[in-house]
């Protein structure tokens, strides 16, 4: 349900609109009373909060990554296209005409969105030690190409649980980076309609059974139950729109820590570094994995994976015949009869294995599930996924202790 379709009219102009949310509560809205740093302001178009305006207009385009975090933390809401700011009382707030134009208010959507030409070196990111060292553990037997996963072998990935008018919905996956976040798709978080993102499950094999066991050598190994924890809050990219598709990333933070000293609960390895973030991937298998829907239309209960060849963004393009256009900050993969990620797979990782310092080989996220076909799996038909190197930056910024 959630994993986007492409049409022929694929809108690729970016519009900024922000979703601020703090756990399950509604954005804020224009007028409305807002707090950043415990200081009481309103929620105002930046036109309106002059002292912060003016900061936008001297800092200039491309924006500095310390005005760009200044912002990230101060934004709350939205009203048509023009992005909303907490604008604190202490700062005087002007008439809606009086201050700056349409065209500032572009230059700022333009600013804030960036236009990323590549990765962002991140080695130097105050945020980095939030990212846990040990990740991504490959099992040294795992049979390439085959579907159904065993115990403990991708220990990161989580099921998003919803509300919805017919009760509980188990769609959209995501992965495990830390013990307090979660990486997914932006559309499994936002304009949901009359469904919100409830919890998110951890330590998940099989959603048929609780707990998990499975046979090794004649002997019965059970996983502990899975765990459903709360969603503390939840961040989504401010460029991702429903006519863009593109910047279709979020975080999620946790309630409670996830525990790692379970075999069912393991973080998953980002590409931190700068060579594996310029490493490319084309005409390489890539993994991908979640509880979408099978080769026989019915939603798996159990974790499936498979192997997927990466396409150059030439070659997607013209796979469908000029209806889809690429950014570098997406990737391409598929195209396989019977092989794609699917309906409820949306947020999951494209994983490909990197050497990570001196842990050696392990499984790296290179990729989210974005969007693809109508039909799954048809020939000649690949999906597009999040390049998650070009959002290592964005990642951290938005990452707290």
């Amino acid at each position: 349900m959630f994993k986007l379709m492409i049409t022929v009219s694929l809108f690729l102009q970016l519009v900024l609109r922000v979703e601020c949310f703090t756990g399950p509560s509604p954005p804020v809205f224009s007028g409305d009373n807002c707090k950043v740093d415990n200081e009481s302001g309103r929620c105002v178009a930046i036109k309106e909060c002059p002292h912060i305006y003016e900061e936008v207009r001297r800092a200039g385009n491309p924006m500095p990554p310390l005005m760009r975090r200044k912002l990230q933390k101060i934004t709350c809401g939205f009203e048509s296209k023009e992005p909303m700011i907490c604008c604190a009382s202490s700062g005087s707030i002007q008439n809606h005409n009086t201050v700056g134009t349409d065209d500032d208010v572009e230059a700022y959507t333009r600013a804030t969105l960036e236009n990323k030409n590549g990765p962002v070196n991140v080695d130097s990111h105050p945020n980095l030690g939030l990212l846990p060292t040990k990740c991504g553990n490959i099992e040294s037997d795992r049979i390439w190409g085959g579907n159904r996963t065993r115990l403990y072998e991708m220990p990161w990935m989580v099921l998003l649980s919803y509300d919805s008018p017919r009760g509980v919905k188990l769609s959209c996956g995501g992965s495990l980076i830390s013990e307090w976040y979660v990486l997914t798709a932006a559309h499994c978080v936002v304009f949901l309609d009359r469904m919100k993102l409830d919890a998110v499950i951890l330590g998940e094999h099989d959603v048929s059974h609780d707990p998990d066991c499975e046979m090794s050598d004649g002997i019965k190994y059970c996983a502990p139950p899975a765990k459903h924890v709360p969603v503390a809050s939840i961040v989504a990219h401010p460029g991702y729109t429903r006519q863009s598709q593109i910047d279709d990333i979020a975080l999620i933070r946790l309630s409670e820590p996830a525990d790692f000293t379970q075999n069912s609960m393991k973080p998953l390895c980002l590409p931190m570094t700068p060579e594996l973030q310029a490493e490319s991937l084309v005409g390489h298998n890539a993994v991908v994995a979640g509880w979408g829907v099978a080769e026989d239309g019915i939603q798996s209960s159990v974790l499936l994976s498979v192997d997927l060849p990466v396409l150059s963004h030439s070659d997607c393009m013209a796979a469908y015949r000029g209806a889809l256009k690429l950014k570098n900050t997406q990737i391409c993969a598929g195209g396989v009869k019977d092989k794609d990620s699917c309906a409820g797979d949306s947020g999951g990782p494209l994983m490909y294995p990197g050497r990570f310092g001196k842990l050696g080989v392990r499984y790296i996220q290179r990729g989210l599930v974005s969007y693809g076909p109508k039909r799954c799996g048809i020939g000649g038909f690949p999906g597009v996924y999040t390049n998650v190197a070009y959002y290592m930056d964005w990642i951290l910024d938005n990452m707290q202790s």
